[in-house]
């Protein structure tokens, strides 16, 4: 889709004032806090009991197929931690006491992906320049797909609306091997080229990449006795259901046929208009979507006001997002269930594989 500019009727400034003024009124009203509250607080002890727990049992498997169910129970606390607790800490969403904070921010780098990099590609680039071609990290597929009518069509992308999940199965085997280092030295973004990054967070990918690999490889086959290729095949197989799981999840929510694809933030009278255009909700009613999205189904929210945990969502599209839209006449994009936002970015992808804009 083209962009478009978004208007209401009453300015950005009076909206954005409205909407923090709301949010604010919120919180003081039902006397919480903006971070994790009770349902955070027990995905933080799933997130730790899960991964704790799993893998003790893979290190304690005797079998083959004990190996490699345990195994896959394992890198499935990593899509759980990623998405549910590792996003909310490196947007400082979940605590407030410093130490904790910080140390929050590294279940990244717990599950093989740089939190320093994941700043710089989605703090930074990402919600300052979403669906923008060339900003927006969530746009970057090295031309395995077009998501933008701004980006170049392939013959390949006749069928990238077929192949799509394939590509996704691949997402964090990527950034666990390539995209982190990627990102530093061979930069994809022209917001991160030229940028010099301090010695000491290379030194912490490297040394982070080297603890990743050693606990889900090198434990495994060197002190646990599994063979190369059996643990080689789990960790693989198991990451491109891991893959598959997150990159769906993110993408849904930007890549979709309602949204917009603007030329740069200029297409739009405030960034607040921006974030309506290119976002869709979706999965409002879901349990599942509650308590294993992160909060990335509710995502209006979540680029409005990014330091709030994503627990607090579900309240807030309810009590602030749906009806200060629909006062101030700005369009607010949802779908009712997540396969309802599936199909949609589906369609979206067949749309720009098959024509050029």
């Amino acid at each position: 889709m083209a962009s478009q500019t978004v208007t209401s009727g009453t300015g950005p400034d009076l909206f954005k004032k409205e909407l923090h003024e709301r949010v604010r009124d919120y919180f003081e009203a039902n006397d919480i806090s903006r971070l994790a509250n009770g349902q955070m607080r027990a995905k933080l002890a799933i997130a730790a009991i899960w991964w704790a727990g799993s893998l003790a049992l893979v290190y304690t498997s005797s079998g083959t197929l004990s190996f490699v169910l345990f195994y896959g129970l394992h890198l499935l606390s990593h899509a759980f931690i990623l998405l549910n607790i590792a996003h909310d800490a490196n947007h400082f969403a979940i605590v407030e006491n410093n130490f904790l904070k910080r140390a929050l921010r590294y279940s990244f780098d717990l599950c093989g992906i740089s939190s320093y990099v994941w700043r710089q590609l989605h703090n930074l680039q990402h919600h300052n320049n979403i669906n923008i071609i060339k900003e927006d990290d969530g746009l970057a597929t090295r031309g395995i797909l077009r998501y933008t009518p701004f980006a170049k069509r392939l013959k390949v992308h006749r069928a990238q609306h077929l192949y799509v999940f394939l590509a996704y199965a691949l997402f964090s085997i990527d950034y666990i091997l390539f995209k982190d280092f990627e990102s530093l030295f061979f930069p994809f973004l022209d917001g991160l080229k030229g940028k010099k990054h301090p010695k000491i967070e290379i030194l912490k990918i490297i040394s982070f990449k080297i603890f990743y690999l050693t606990y889900t490889l090198i434990i495994p086959i060197y002190v646990l006795g599994f063979s190369t290729g059996l643990v080689l095949l789990s960790f693989f197989c198991w990451q491109l259901i891991v893959g598959m799981i997150g990159a769906t999840i993110i993408q849904v929510s930007h890549q979709s046929r309602s949204n917009q694809y603007p030329a740069s933030t200029n297409d739009y009278e405030d960034f607040v208009y921006h974030v309506f255009a290119t976002t869709a909700d979706h999965s409002y009613n879901s349990f599942i979507a509650d308590w294993f999205f992160g909060g990335l189904h509710l995502h209006v929210i979540h680029h409005l006001v990014p330091r709030i945990c994503h627990t607090h969502y579900r309240a807030l599209t309810a009590t602030v997002i749906e009806p200060i839209a629909k006062k101030h006449n700005i369009s607010y994009r949802t779908n009712e269930t997540f396969f309802d936002a599936l199909r949609e970015h589906y369609l979206h992808l067949r749309a720009l594989g098959l024509k050029t804009a």
